[in-house]
């Protein structure tokens, strides 16, 4: 038994009416079931008889736009691939979320009625339960299938993209290139001349300096022979003085002398009296 199987059992879904767009695909219309499966689903599906079919024709709903996705999916990365395809695919996976999330409550719905049944009902409802999840899990996985084959066509696309503009960058660089080596061969000469000048002017203010360098050293050599000139004249004045130093040492030695003598003598003339 499939979600076809079920939804035989029940009123069969109203096939989803279409309108034309550009790019030759059609998208729903505003009033068709897929609409209403994404906006009718305000009414308690585990409280009514038909939960299963109800289930089943929204699995069908979704299978189907699923599809419709996949026939935009093949015209990415084409000369098809244009804005009005990008806002259609878009569209699209807001329609299949929306469904989604709508299969995905009906089944939280039915499976909490499941613990309520009786245990011969439910294990019948079960085994139909268990179909129609595995039926919509595969759904589901095609329909994420796309949305990964989407992505990698783009990436593709747009590495195709940045490469073809870097080749036109190159290409325009090139055909520049050769107009712009006359002019930079122009600028160099004179950036060379330019350069030779300045150097001149360095080596022009270095021997300047170091003239000025040996002109002050020449300055300080000749300080210092005059100070060794002032050394030498002073040297018969230092040598007297220490000359009269040593002579009034021996002077003051000798009248020291003389003191004691004339001092022990009144000494012993006062002993005597």
């Amino acid at each position: 038994m499939s979600f076809q199987d079920v939804g035989r059992s029940g009123k069969r879904p109203n096939k989803p009416t279409t309108s034309p767009t550009r790019g030759g695909f059609s998208a729903p219309s505003s009033g068709n079931r897929y609409s209403a499966a994404v906006g009718g689903g305000n009414r308690d599906v585990a409280d009514s008889g038909g939960g299963y079919e109800q289930l089943s024709d929204s699995i069908l709903q979704y299978q189907k736009n699923v599809s419709l996705l996949e026939k935009m999916a093949r015209s990415v990365g084409t000369p098809n691939d244009t804005s009005v395809l990008e806002t259609q695919y878009s569209l699209q996976l807001d329609i299949i979320n929306q469904l989604g999330a709508r299969i995905e409550n009906q089944l939280s719905q039915l499976e909490s009625r499941l613990a309520t049944l009786p245990r011969s009902e439910a294990s019948s409802s079960r085994s139909t339960h268990v179909k129609l999840s595995r039926d919509y899990r595969l759904v589901e996985q095609q329909f994420k299938n796309v949305q990964l084959d989407v992505k990698k066509k783009r990436a593709v696309r747009k590495a195709k993209q940045n490469e073809q503009a870097r080749m036109e960058e190159s290409r325009l660089n090139d055909v520049g290139r050769g107009e712009m080596d006359r002019s930079e061969e122009v600028a160099r000469r004179q950036m060379l001349i330019h350069e030779d000048k300045i150097n001149e002017e360095i080596m022009r203010e270095r021997e300047e300096e170091i003239r000025n360098i040996h002109k002050g050293m020449h300055q300080v050599n000749e300080i210092y022979k005059d100070l060794a000139h002032l050394v030498d004249n002073q040297q018969e004045g230092i040598d007297q003085i220490e000359t009269q130093m040593e002579n009034a040492k021996e002077n003051t030695a000798t009248g020291l002398k003389h003191i004691e003598k004339a001092n022990s003598h009144q000494q012993s003339q006062c002993v005597v009296s």
